[in-house]
């Protein structure tokens, strides 16, 4: 028996038949040694499996006969005795039907760069990860849940590009995005898929290696360079990972051996029309091992401190049928992919993207949850963006799009997305959703982000939106960069650089995040004069803040909130270009249900928050 066929015994591939195998990436794909290379796929029900290669400065290609497996015929192998690094290579299936198709290898490593859609057989990586970057990737996520978190979420092809108009490679990307999250303040960076895909325009969700880091950006010891920086720096870097649903193009998984293989076969089950994507056969144990192997690989190989899964609306939910009826084999995929991933990666994020109303989303699989960290919570989102797009003066019908989410904050753990889907596709940039002169926008934009700090739940936003980026995101060369220039972008980036500034500062607006006594309303109901007013605390009494919004075209003088507290409030931040020095005193007057009250001077589409006063004393 060769080298090849003694990894795979019969213990390995009963595992990867189940669907128990997390480390399938070490035995199939392309693997090159000193002077061999040995090719491995998964491929039942067919006639013959060739691969066929070619050298990185040839155009001939070379065809090898595969064999089956002695001890597994769905698997098909050779080991040829050359070392063929850098070489393209694809199989050839011949159906059972006698129809050929050529396939790029789903395991590959490495992917051609787009228009081109052959695999590479991969070199060896020759980075090595640093025991600072080693200790930093265990403890960046330490104690999570009461620390600030405020991520960054770019595409990295349209967040800047190079002198020439092309993309940033990873390396110069490090360079550049690292001092820029550092200087504004974000916790995290979150980009979108970077798995190799054939089209720009699918921003990398419609993948087709689900190993290979896309070819566009650099190699893959390129990206290990720039997750090594961002360690350094203690910026954590969460992946967008989508392990849901696939690309249809021909060349990849999509009818991988002529028939449904690794997509769903079932009709309502296997095609996302609207995505134009196919959904994966998750009853399938090739397939559940396939996929949790890359969720093993993503982390394992390039230390990534989180994943945020993509579309999770195709597991959790039976897709196309419009009752939404919960889908039980989806569910149990995910908790068993949860489970592997925190047994093996206890210090790594998971986050779950849109999962509608699916209950126990953030819960412990062993409390019957599903097991992820956070969960994006798109109702307040929606009721928030909703909200914030109607005229002023007719807001006061829809005062509840704003207070709903605290009827359900505490269900799960929350983030706070204001993401890439709601600035794209017709929807429009967060500045230009919101009524008014360019004036009032900036000032509602201010107050957008302020009410997003303030509420509990960690945080997520979309490059572009911490300068008021004027258009909506369209994968064109880069941002508007240049709108910097102008007084009105600038002050609202200094504005974001404050805020988070000001946010990772209170303990109050994140220690007790998901938890009730960290929350309390002093007036959710003021809808006539469209104010919120609310309590965060943290894990100290002085750490206490009252919040107030007003998300009302009008300025009140001497305007009312009750408080807990007899003593001198100070204005700590806000959102408007008052003076945010103000110390107001108490009335032993009970307002709001609380024993006391202040007032204070709220001026139109603003948020201020206030603390007692350092050198202040209660009654």
């Amino acid at each position: 028996m060769n080298d090849l066929q003694s990894r795979l015994t019969q213990e390995q591939l009963d595992a990867f038949h189940a669907g128990l195998m997390k480390d399938a990436y070490l035995y199939f794909g392309a693997h090159a040694a000193a002077d061999t290379t040995r090719f491995t796929i998964w491929v039942p029900d067919v006639a013959n499996v060739e691969v066929a290669f070619t050298g990185p400065e040839s155009m001939v290609e070379e065809v090898f006969q595969m064999k089956q497996h002695p001890l597994d015929e769905t698997i098909w192998d050779i080991q040829i005795p050359q070392k063929l690094t850098g070489c393209s290579y694809e199989y050839i299936i011949e159906t059972r039907a006698g129809k050929k198709l050529r396939k790029s290898d789903p395991y590959a490593l490495e992917g051609e760069m787009r228009p081109k859609t052959k695999s590479v057989v991969a070199s060896a990586s020759k980075h090595t990860w640093s025991k600072t970057v080693l200790h930093q990737k265990k403890i960046q996520n330490n104690d999570h849940r009461e620390k600030p978190m405020v991520i960054y979420e770019l595409h990295i092809g349209t967040w800047k590009r190079n002198a020439e108009g092309g993309f940033l490679n990873y390396r110069e990307l490090a360079s550049k995005l690292i001092p820029y999250v550092l200087d504004m303040g974000f916790t995290h960076i979150e980009i979108l898929p970077i798995t190799e895909h054939p089209l720009d325009e699918s921003w990398g969700y419609q993948t087709t290696g689900y190993f290979a880091p896309t070819s566009r950006y650099g190699t893959a010891d390129d990206l290990k360079y720039f997750i090594a920086q961002c360690a350094e720096n203690k910026i954590g870097l969460i992946l967008d990972w989508v392990p849901g649903h696939f690309c249809v193009d021909e060349h990849a998984l999509a009818l991988f051996n002529g028939s449904p293989l690794y997509e769903d076969e079932r009709e309502e089950r296997g095609a996302n029309p609207d995505w134009g994507t196919l959904n994966f056969d998750i009853q399938r144990g090739e397939v559940v091992s396939f996929l949790i192997s890359s969720g093993h690989y993503w982390l394992n190989e390039f230390k990534f401190d989180g994943f945020r899964m993509d579309a999770l609306v195709c597991l959790l939910f039976i897709p196309n049928r419009e009752e939404r009826p919960h889908n039980q084999e989806g569910t149990n995929f995910l908790r068993k992919l949860t489970n592997s991933l925190r047994e093996f990666y206890p210090e790594v994020l998971l986050i779950a993207e849109d999962a509608w109303h699916y209950p126990k989303v953030t819960h412990e699989v062993s409390e019957g949850g599903v097991g992820f960290h956070y969960k994006w919570n798109f109702g307040w989102m929606r009721d928030t963006l909703d909200y914030m797009e109607i005229q002023p003066s007719e807001r006061s019908e829809a005062h509840q799009k704003m207070n709903f989410s605290l009827v359900y904050q505490y269900e799960e753990r929350y983030l706070l997305a204001l993401s890439h889907d709601e600035v794209v596709n017709g929807r429009g940039s967060l500045l230009n959703k919101l009524p008014g002169t360019l004036d009032e926008r900036f000032l509602q934009l201010r107050l957008l982000l302020g009410f997003w700090i303030a509420h509990p739940g960690k945080k997520l936003l979309f490059m572009g939106q911490e300068f008021g980026h004027f258009e909506e995101w369209e994968f064109k060369p880069e941002l508007d960069w240049a709108s910097l220039d102008t007084e009105e972008h600038k002050k609202m980036a200094d504005y974001t650089r404050d805020l988070l500034e000001f946010y990772k500062t209170e303990k109050a607006l994140f220690e007790l995040d998901d938890h009730p006594d960290g929350f309390s309303w002093i007036d959710a109901d003021n809808n006539e004069q469209s104010v919120a007013a609310f309590i965060r605390r943290g894990f100290m009494p002085e750490d206490e803040c009252i919040v107030v919004c007003n998300f009302s075209s009008r300025r009140y003088e001497n305007f009312k909130v009750g408080v807990p507290k007899s003593t001198e409030y100070e204005k700590i931040f806000t959102s408007g270009n008052d003076a945010p020095e103000a110390v107001i005193g108490t009335f032993d007057d009970p307002y709001d249900d609380l024993p006391y009250s202040v007032e204070m001077d709220l001026p139109a589409f603003t948020m201020s928050i206030w603390k007692q006063k350092q050198d202040g004393s209660e009654a």
